[in-house]
């Protein structure tokens, strides 16, 4: 497998199980996915995929092999890179924010990838389905709590925040739902064990509606390692981890963490004084 056009067509039927769909993905027609993998096919001696139930699948010695040609993929690509990385070169970027963020610095982030390039730019709350897209490379970075994920993915400390309550704490409280943050955990009990949760919601507009008669744990945010706090939560850019030296990526974590900083401490001032 030396043509690394072939290397582009096994590693998409891996991912897709499909000729279809693999020449979608990679812009080419089904004739020439399919012409590709009869030589595949030859050279290798193994059939490769094997049609089962409507789909393609790999044989043992696909399955053996793609790990090792994607990492081998992921280090030419990172080779061929241009040493200064060109943004108005990039044709989309995607993102995934954990929704308080994304309300108060998406617009912020949004004008700063606007200012460096044209290119089509999605940004979506993070979700359930976030970090599979991440490692399916269909998301540049992510921008989420810090916590227990496979070394697949690589986790770049931003800063940190302590838990405080905000609104009318002698009204109900209100558990405001972020996605892979608190859905099965309570961790305003870390100030208080004896709250009991009278509203649930997951809409942040929503959440500011009540809070004339109800309050909910906020975060504000915090740079020293050393400090603690009852409740602490680490903010973290996420990406894959064979792309973390990515000049896009590079880019990206340094746009991002500059706003981001740039807020913290705006914000840090205003509670000063």
């Amino acid at each position: 497998m030396k043509d690394l056009n072939a290397l582009h067509v096994f590693l998409a039927l891996m991912h897709t199980r499909s000729t279809t769909k693999a020449a979608r993905k990679l812009g080419r027609s089904q004739s020439y996915v399919s012409k590709v993998l009869a030589q595949l096919r030859e050279q290798l001696d193994d059939p490769l995929f094997v049609r089962h139930a409507g789909d393609l699948q790999p044989t043992s010695y696909a399955e053996s092999i793609a790990p090792k040609l994607k990492r081998a993929l992921v280090d030419v690509d990172l080779a061929l890179e241009p040493d200064e990385f060109d943004p108005s070169s990039v044709s989309k970027v995607t993102l995934h924010i954990v929704e308080p963020y994304l309300i108060t610095l998406g617009k912020q982030i949004i004008d700063a990838i606007r200012e460096q390039t044209s290119a089509v730019i999605e940004m979506r709350q993070w979700g359930a389905n976030s970090e599979s897209l991440i490692l399916r490379e269909e998301v540049d970075l992510g921008l989420h709590v810090i916590n227990d994920k496979p070394q697949s993915f690589y986790q770049k400390r931003i800063h940190s925040g302590a838990g405080y309550f905000h609104g009318n704490q002698s009204g109900e409280y209100v558990k405001f739902l972020i996605s892979g943050v608190n859905e099965h955990q309570d961790h305003f009990r870390a100030l208080d064990p004896t709250i009991e949760v009278g509203i649930i919601v997951d809409s942040h507009i929503l959440l500011d509606q009540l809070m004339g008669n109800c309050f909910t744990l906020k975060y504000e945010p915090y740079y020293e390692k050393s400090q603690q706090h009852q409740l602490n939560i680490d903010v973290a850019l996420i990406m894959k981890s064979s792309l973390r030296y990515s000049a896009k990526q590079q880019w990206l974590s340094n746009l991002i963490s500059s706003i981001i900083d740039r807020h913290n401490s705006e914000w840090l001032a205003l509670q000063g004084e």
